[in-house]
């Protein structure tokens, strides 16, 4: 269903109608439309409203004078009502004084139900998880959490390393301190390259 049907005259005889659809549909906030395009010689079309859209609905007016080979817009216009229920009606169209006629079923929804917005939705909304010191710091720096806490634990063992090496002292201690440092230095080179 649509909002708007295009209705044909004298495209199969004088006065002849033929619609594109049968029925129409919109909501309380918009309006409904017939293109009348005429295929023949000058002619007069009668429109009306019935059942109960003629309560919610109004032509601007009743008679419509259309050129031969040319188009005209009939506008339903559906009052802003608060509506319960869908209504039903029908848009009835002639020519030729009454001889051809056509109804066009028509069917105004109640449409969805509006969102009440409240100031909630002006406020961003708060983060799912706080961000750990930690996160907060590498962020700042530029690095991601896990190159930093590689980094914070090279840092750890390399002092631990340094300090057993001016207490112990001897060449072992030179060596672990070396191993350490080499540890550190894979460990960095093995999380950017993963």
């Amino acid at each position: 269903m649509s909002d708007e049907v295009t209705v044909y005259v004298g495209r199969d005889g004088m006065d002849s109608l033929e619609a594109t659809a049968s029925t129409l549909e919109t909501t309380v906030r918009d309006s409904l439309g017939v293109v009348v395009d005429n295929r023949g010689t000058p002619v007069h079309v009668h429109c009306r409203l019935a059942g109960d859209l003629a309560e919610i609905a109004a032509l601007e007016q009743s008679n419509y004078y259309v050129e031969a080979d040319s188009e005209a817009f009939i506008p339903v216009h559906v009052d802003d009502v608060s509506l319960t229920r869908d209504v039903e009606g029908s848009l009835e169209i002639s020519t030729g004084y009454g001889a051809n006629a056509m109804t066009i079923d028509a069917t105004v929804t109640t449409g969805p139900e509006p969102v009440d917005v409240d100031e909630t939705f002006a406020s961003p909304k708060p983060s799912e998880t706080e961000s750990s010191p930690v996160e907060s710091i590498a962020r700042r720096i530029g690095l991601d959490a896990a190159t930093l806490a590689v980094l914070a634990l090279g840092v750890v063992a390399l002092a631990v390393a340094y300090a057993t090496t001016a207490i112990v002292g001897g060449l072992a201690a030179v060596v672990g301190v070396g191993a350490v440092g080499v540890g550190v230095i894979v460990a960095l080179w093995l999380l950017y390259s993963g």
